[in-house]
């Protein structure tokens, strides 16, 4: 029975570790900066910024997450859309927070094998470190690991806002 509940007690570690639910103020956050048309609702030329992978699959993305087929993504379709991105799995669990469960070894650093652990494109994600290794020693430390969850976000909050029209 102990064997039983150490088991379930690890894997519902694991299991918050890679579908933390991200905090109101975070997903206000997200819709205020990529909702340029301020209509409450992200069209797909809106959605696109957030998806890393959106030049090959961001139509495709999109419409898989429009749960009510109405051509718009609202907040909380968004929400399980942007789970399978890296960057929002870090800023939903707090980078800090994110880094210290990542940090297997408590170096103050994070190697390639450690970062692939929160990676939601393990395809991807010696390109996805490697970008954010900005000092090239190899290893993320927590402000780089920071800078590298922010980028998107802060991308989108930086950029003007684009004159489109809401469709009804």
């Amino acid at each position: 029975m102990k064997r039983i509940a150490s088991l379930f007690t690890i894997v519902f570690a694991i299991a918050s570790l890679t579908a933390a639910e991200p905090s109101t103020a975070l997903m206000q956050r997200i819709m205020k900066a990529a909702d340029k048309n301020k209509d409450g609702k992200l069209s797909l030329e809106e959605y696109k910024p957030l998806d890393v992978q959106a030049l090959h699959h961001g139509e495709e993305h999109f419409k898989a997450g429009d749960a009510n087929n109405d051509g718009f993504l609202d907040a909380t379709e968004l929400a399980v859309k942007l789970h399978k991105q890296t960057w929002f799995a870090i800023l939903s669990e707090g980078t800090e927070t994110c880094f210290a469960g990542l940090d297997t070894n408590h170096d103050g650093r994070l190697s390639h094998e450690e970062y692939r652990k929160v990676s939601r494109m393990p395809n991807h994600a010696g390109q996805h470190f490697h970008g954010a290794d900005t000092n090239k020693d190899g290893f993320l430390d927590l402000a780089e690991f920071t800078a590298h969850a922010d980028a998107k976000l802060n991308s989108l909050e930086d950029s003007p806002v684009k004159k489109t029209k809401a469709r009804k």
